[in-house]
């Protein structure tokens, strides 16, 4: 018997309220799903994290539902936070092939493709806190041409779009002005991906690298127009360090500290970047210092996926991670890819690590706001979109791992047309394909409000 695809039934929405009463419909997306007007159809509905195996001991509900043009509608109040199960019971004359000059085989009827008899549908009902948020998926660590990347910058965040990205920071080494680039050829269609100012700060020495996201402006470039000055705050700063662990250098520590307390000055989130990432045969950090760092305080976030240095550096990221976390320490956590290319279509496409970030909208203050109090979710692809890895709070997890299998297949293929059109924009705009442009992330944008429910 076929296995009902996701997409052949529409849930709208699937995101709901708890303790609201709310109408949801499923609706065919094809003639193999319609559902026919005049027949009964039974509907059972359960959550999740409260049902049993032995679903006559559970909490159920059971409705007996008609068609009308094809889908269902029914009201509903949800009672707590989780993942709902719709499994649909369909009439037997309509569990097989309607076509009258069919053959059966011998061994008698076979069901009609893409039917099964009971499909399941899914929905998740949020607490009253998270329900407005909307979910984006972004990229906090990533380089384009403008420094050691292999694509123009424009052309990154074409490939972003067409894997369903939201926003990203270009971390270009040492430089600033990416995203003021990126903006001005992108300014008829600037709302389909968000670039956020960013750099990889690397200063005073190459031994610092610190990701800095959303500031008001250049760390790089202050240190090198106040050079002296800033000196000053590095030696009082390394004046004022407690002992530090046998080894360690007092004054590549303090570089680490300046830059990212200058990061946090202006106004930008500032993150502790693949301290396991192997670098001339050992990790790029001591582990006293990550360790150190991380306890600290100092940093706003910790990169705990880093998709460029691979899965053996992620590994023992997540594995310190959590061991800091058993002590006390509680650091906010994304997922960054640190890519240097996004065109490879034999590898992971575009990249193998990013951040789900649920927040009121792109601007960089409802993100930042957001990673601060772990309204977000890291994500490592091991395979391909269907095989991945989630990391976060429990309960931001167990949403993300539903969205990752409900919206974003099918959200993700409204976006890569548009992805693909907007490296046609980089080196042709055009009043006309900016139009195309805005009428298709207008389609992404109506496909968001119905499954959320915002219309």
């Amino acid at each position: 018997m076929k296995e009902l695809h996701l997409t052949d039934y529409l849930v709208f929405p699937s995101v709901v309220p708890v303790g609201k009463p709310v109408t949801v419909s499923i609706l065919p997306r094809g003639d193999n799903t319609y559902l026919p007007d005049g027949y009964e159809y039974t509907l059972d509905i359960f959550g999740v994290a409260t049902a049993t195996s032995e679903l006559n001991k559970c909490k159920s509900k059971k409705l007996v539902l008609h068609a009308k043009n094809g889908g269902l509608t029914f009201t509903e109040t949800f009672d707590r936070e989780q993942k709902y199960v719709l499994k649909l019971t369909l009439p037997e004359e309509l569990r097989f092939c309607s076509n009258p000059y069919y053959q059966p085989p011998a061994h008698g009827r076979v069901p009609r493709p893409g039917d099964i008899a009971r499909p399941m549908m899914y929905l998740y009902a949020l607490e009253e806190d998270l329900y407005p948020m909307r979910v984006f998926k972004g990229d906090f660590h990533l380089h384009s041409s403008d420094s050691d990347g292999h694509e123009s910058s424009c052309g990154v965040m074409a490939n972003l779009r067409k894997a369903g990205y939201d926003f990203a920071a270009m971390t270009n080494h040492y430089w600033f002005h990416t995203a003021e680039k990126v903006n001005r050829i992108f300014a008829g269609v600037e709302d389909i991906i968000r670039i956020l100012p960013a750099e990889e700060v690397h200063t005073p020495t190459e031994f610092v690298h610190v990701v800095g996201v959303g500031q008001s402006r250049s760390v790089n470039d202050w240190y090198y127009q106040n050079r002296q000055a800033c000196d000053a705050e590095i030696a009082q700063i390394e004046q004022s360090l407690p002992e530090l662990p046998e080894g360690i250098n007092r004054y590549n520590y303090a570089c680490r500290v300046w830059t990212a307390q200058t990061i946090r000055k202006f106004g930008g989130l500032s993150i502790l970047a693949h301290p396991h990432w192997i670098w001339n045969d050992v990790y790029f950090m001591p582990e006293d210092v990550t360790v150190s760092l991380m306890e600290s305080g100092i940093y706003d976030a910790f990169e705990l996926l880093n998709g460029d240095c691979g899965a053996e550096t992620n590994r023992l990221q997540t594995a310190l991670y959590f061991e800091e976390q058993k002590k006390g320490f509680d650091m906010p956590i994304v997922g960054s890819s640190d890519c240097h290319r996004t065109d490879r279509e034999d590898e992971d496409f575009p990249t193998p690590a990013f951040t789900l970030v649920f927040c009121e909208d792109r601007s960089f203050e409802s993100i930042r706001r957001a990673i601060l109090e772990r309204r977000c979710v890291a994500v490592e692809k091991y395979r391909d979109d269907s095989q991945y890895r989630l990391y976060g709070p429990y309960r931001m997890v167990k949403y993300a791992d539903f969205l990752m299998q409900n919206y974003y297949p099918y959200y993700t293929e409204l976006c890569r047309a548009q992805g693909t059109m907007l490296r046609s924009y980089e080196t042709e705009p055009s009043k006309e394909l900016a139009s195309l442009l805005r009428t298709m992330y207008g389609q992404s944008e109506a496909y968001y409000r119905h499954f959320f429910g915002r219309d």
